[in-house]
């Protein structure tokens, strides 16, 4: 094992050897990947924006079973296929007479 001998070093020196040796870790290390989206949901905002409804109409479809929302907290969230899946389903429903 080394020994380190801290003697006739000044802190400022110290400092810039530490910031050196950090600097060179954190560069190995993997770069966590960046998407656009800040998660994989989508808040009632976006999803009636997309839709071009309005909130309350989104609220009744939720509650209807048209879209399927998820709560967590206090917020209510949507998974953007899920939403494209009922989009498909109301356009079939359209044009399907019997």
């Amino acid at each position: 094992m080394d020994s380190i001998i801290l003697q006739g070093i000044n802190t400022d020196d110290l400092k810039k050897l530490f910031k050196e040796v950090l600097e060179e870790k954190l560069s190995q290390l993997p770069k966590p990947e960046i998407k656009g989206k800040k998660s994989n949901y989508l808040n009632r905002f976006e999803v009636a924006e997309m839709l071009k409804i309005s909130l309350p109409t989104l609220n009744n479809w939720s509650k209807s079973g048209i879209v399927q929302s998820y709560r967590i907290g206090n917020r209510v969230l949507y998974k953007p296929d899920e939403i494209d899946q009922a989009i498909q389903t109301v356009k079939n429903l359209k044009y399907k007479r019997g």
